[in-house]
């Protein structure tokens, strides 16, 4: 879901105390986490590198959580119109936490009315919690389906939001101020299906996205959003969230509604194919979703059980953070 600058866990930072040189010790994170929370179900998840903590989202309880390197979880942000927040992002650089909010009529905040008239994205400090804006985004779709579901940021602060129920992506500018970037027919999802989910800035300059319903992977111009290209060669089914790993090879997540696995590709021609280096099963009813790259250079991935919450079962109490080959 991001591609930032982190402070590995190999970084070694030295400071001057009277003539004599400290390390500062990694961080060290444990291969494998289990957050024990009835009626959790995550869905988004990323990793604060100035904190040092993992944030996710609550697809049911309508809040974001932190969790720290010992495991420890806690509610770290949530506000009146946070409803079902999917996709997150941890702008370290400044200091905020961004997260995309729909209402599918599954989160326990949902009511018959709100069902399907949210589309959001919030903002929050990311050291206290405390929001800061949300920014509507409903009025795009007035007459349509809109689900935000991820979050790319760009070198320069610019938010891009994909929305699985419209061929749209928008773009929030560092003013606040929202605009819809680029829609497409290539993007318009399959009715009653999942469209454009995940999406990532590389930072060579672009965005790239992929499709849930027909299992596609698109490279996005920033300067030309007309510009858009199906990246070759990249096999997957039922593609959810996606991430940069530290060489920027790309992690795409495939969650419950296929296999529930992980693949890494990398790509020798600025991503107009890919090759895979590797795949990792996570497990189908495990029903992984999406990945963050933490600073100890590791790629870890969130388990949601949302094929259970869709089933109609809110009593799951057990979901896994684990790290990826």
């Amino acid at each position: 879901m991001k591609n930032t600058i982190l402070i590995t866990a190999f970084s070694i930072l030295f400071a001057a105390c009277d003539s004599e040189k400290k390390t500062v010790i990694p961080v060290s994170l444990q291969s494998k986490y289990t957050v024990t929370d009835i009626g959790l179900y995550p869905e988004g998840i990323d990793y604060d590198s100035k904190n040092e903590k993992f944030l996710f989202s609550s697809l049911y309880k309508g809040a974001i959580y932190a969790m720290n390197t010992k495991g420890e979880t806690a509610v770290f942000a949530t506000s009146n119109t946070l409803v079902l927040p999917t996709g997150i992002y941890t702008d370290e650089s400044r200091n905020r936490l961004i997260a995309a909010n729909a209402d599918l009529g599954i989160s326990q905040k949902s009511t018959a009315k709100s069902a399907g008239t949210i589309a959001s994205v919030s903002i929050f400090n990311l050291t206290s919690g405390a929001l800061i804006k949300e920014i509507d985004l409903k009025n795009f779709t007035p007459n349509a389906g809109s689900c935000p579901n991820d979050i790319a940021v760009d070198t320069e602060g610019n938010i891009y939001i994909t929305d699985s129920f419209s061929p749209n992506i928008y773009k929030i500018d560092t003013s606040f101020k929202a605009s819809l970037f680029v829609t497409n027919k290539v993007f318009e999802p399959t009715p009653g299906q999942f469209g454009l989910n995940g999406i990532v800035f590389h930072p060579d300059g672009y965005l790239l996205a992929v499709k849930t319903d027909d299992s596609k992977l698109f490279k996005i111009s920033i300067s030309n959003p007309s510009v858009i290209t199906e990246v070759q060669d990249a096999a997957f089914s039922a593609p959810d969230g996606i991430e940069l790993d530290k060489n920027n090879n790309l992690v795409v997540v495939e969650n419950g509604l296929a296999l529930g696995k992980t693949y890494t590709f990398s790509s020798s021609n600025s991503w107009k194919s890919a090759s895979k280096i590797s795949e990792t099963n996570i497990g189908k009813e495990d029903f992984p979703t999406t990945a963050a790259l933490a600073s100890d250079g590791n790629v870890y991935v969130i388990s949601s059980k949302l094929g259970r919450l869709l089933g109609g079962d809110k009593t799951q109490s057990s979901y896994d953070i684990q790290r990826i080959k």
